[in-house]
């Protein structure tokens, strides 16, 4: 019998070479998949992309317990939108959704932008992913746009539209 989560110990922490097992599986969940940066592929295929987002140290690991259970990249924008942090791949694994740990993760991340003097968070999401954007709202993000035709999904060959969601800090 697995003991229940303590949701206050969430560890966040820049990913590793040995985290590409459990970022792999939480990309390729075909939950989640849809709605995330990346088409179903190859581990292979997708060590290549995550070795390459490695030194860029934006890709962020969540655990618990030693345990991983998300992951998201938060890109530190430049020049004039340097005040800007943008939220990608925000994949929590889904045996985990509906528990709180969405939300626990979005309020340290504006903790930790706050902190380093961030005053906006960014991200997109597609319109059709409900949940997604009723925890965004939650947290204070509001819609500020639609971008047509914002991605294509092989698996579909159809086009997406996302909403662009922003929260001033």
């Amino acid at each position: 019998m697995e003991l229940p989560l303590n949701i206050t110990n969430l560890k966040h922490r820049l990913a590793i070479e040995k985290d590409i097992d459990f970022v792999y599986d939480l990309y390729m969940d075909e939950v989640s998949n849809p709605y995330l940066t990346y088409d179903p592929m190859s581990k292979k295929e997708f060590e290549n992309i995550y070795y390459e987002l490695l030194p860029e140290n934006t890709l962020y690991i969540v655990e618990i317990d030693d345990r991983v259970i998300a992951s998201y990249r938060l890109i530190p924008k430049k020049d004039r939108q340097a005040h800007i942090f943008y939220i990608g791949g925000f994949v929590v694994n889904h045996a985990m959704k509906g528990k709180g740990f969405g939300s626990k993760i979005l309020s340290h991340i504006k903790d930790f932008a706050t902190k380093h003097g961030k005053k906006r968070i960014e991200l997109t999401v597609d319109i059709e992913n409900e949940p997604a954007i009723k925890l965004y709202s939650k947290i204070g993000f509001m819609i500020e746009g639609r971008i047509r035709n914002s991605y294509k999904r092989s698996t579909t060959n159809k086009y997406y539209d996302e909403y662009f969601m922003g929260l001033t800090l």
